[in-house]
Formats: structure tokens, sequence, C-alpha cells
């Protein structure tokens, strides 16, 4: 992500961290080498929590507390998330993933976001939330039943890391692409817009379906996000994979 390089600007001394093999032996022996965690991560967190604040009130104050919640669920239960941190891709990624997921954070976005799944929002500008699936498509998708979310699944663990992460951002947290771009650094809202299309072009169990009912764009949107969120809520994505290719954002 191009903030993390700017990132690097400000704090050099990050240039000499690798995050995978502190994450390792942090794992060892958690309680020992908190500290030492502690300050390799909190720019990186504090960072990640100031841009997805920026459209709060007091800003500075909730990015501040965003940050401490984020510390404290890798503290949480014996440093359960650090004794389990699987190793794929960056752990700096998975930084962003806990950032994100702040309850002070949730809680500012939670009804401007995501919508209620059984709503319809109507898209007003490229900014808006995912509208909610038509009622009278979500009696086809039940019927499409398991092996639709399951085809849609095996598809989506393939994906790199990173286009895993903006689908989950995206579809399942409901952050708008303006959010995905301050994360991100692609240059412009649009330029999300365009990745995500084509990450949606990529599960071809979903463009299938879309076109066999003659889903509008806004709606086949509608479509992943009610797939996706169920996909991604059902627990992990990890998986092995090429870390020299992402399909969607190798072109940035």
């Amino acid at each position: 992500m191009r903030h993390f390089d700017l990132l690097l600007m400000r704090h050099p001394h990050l240039r000499s961290i690798d995050f995978q093999r502190l994450v390792q032996t942090v794992k060892e022996d958690p309680a020992a080498h908190w500290n030492e965690l502690v300050e390799a991560c909190a720019p990186v967190v504090l960072t990640a929590t100031l841009r997805l604040a920026r459209e709060v009130g007091n800003a500075e104050a909730v990015a501040e507390q965003a940050t401490v919640q984020v510390f404290q669920a890798l503290a949480a239960n014996d440093y359960a998330l650090v004794r389990s941190y699987i190793g794929y891709g960056k752990f700096p990624s998975e930084l962003v993933r806990l950032t994100q997921q702040a309850p002070v954070l949730a809680e500012a976005r939670r009804g401007r976001e995501f919508p209620d799944l059984d709503g319809i929002a109507p898209i007003e500008d490229p900014d808006a939330p995912v509208p909610a699936l038509d009622e009278q498509y979500v009696g086809l998708l039940d019927k499409e039943g398991e092996k639709f979310v399951e085809a849609v699944r095996r598809v989506v663990r393939v994906l790199h890391r990173h286009d895993r992460l903006m689908l989950g951002l995206r579809y399942e947290q409901g952050l708008h692409v303006r959010e995905l771009d301050q994360l991100f650094r692609l240059g412009s809202p649009d330029r999300v817009a365009s990745i995500l299309d084509r990450l949606i072009e990529q599960i071809q169990p979903i463009v299938a379906v879309a076109t066999a009912w003659h889903l509008d764009d806004a709606q086949r949107h509608a479509l992943a996000r009610r797939v996706l969120f169920r996909v991604f809520s059902e627990g992990s994505l990890e998986s092995d994979e090429n870390v020299e290719s992402a399909p969607a954002l190798q072109h940035r």
C-alpha cells in the first residue's frame, strides 16, 4: 500500500523491521516481546486510524482511541490473535484489518456505510454504500444454496491477500471507496471502483448468476455484497498464494 511508503519516509527505522519475523518471535513469548511489537506497529496502526477517522468528528481523539483498541485486541485472550497468526502476506495488512474493525471506528460508521441487508439503498454517487439486493432476487439466491456460496469461496480463496482485503473491507465491512482509497492510496475513488469491478469480474460464479438474472451494475454489486458478506463473515480465507502477483492491484 502506498501510504506505507509514506510512513517509511517519516519513520526510516521501520525499513529495518522484518514484520513477519518479528511476529514469529513474539508468538514464542508474547509478553516478553510485547513492547517491541508495539513500538514497531504503532506508527502503522496510528496512520491507518487517522485515515479512517478523517470523516469523523474529533478525528485525532478517535484515532488514538482506535489505536489503543487495536493493541487491546492483539493482547486479548493471552495474545490469541498473535499466537494464531499464520503469516501469509504482510503483517501490516493484518493491522489494517484490525484497525478498520476497531469498535470506535465501527460505531462511527454504523448506519452510514453499510445499510440494513434487507433494505434497498440506491446508488446516488460513485462513493455511495453498496446497495442491498432487491427482494425479488433474494429468494432466487436462497435457491442457489450452499454450493453457490462454496463456489464463490473457492474463487476468493485463491485471490491475492490484498485483493481479498479490499473485497472484505468493501463488501463485508462496508467501507466507502473513498475510504479504501485513503487506505490503499490508489490515486482516486474512481480507481478503487474500477479495481473492485475487475475483482468482481474474476469471481465467475457471481458473474454467471448476475448475467443469468440480467442484473444491472448496482444489483450486481448488491449480489456480490450479499454473498461476500457471508463468505468473509464465516471465517478466515487465508491460503497459500503467489505473493508476486495480485491480479487487480499489480498495475497500481
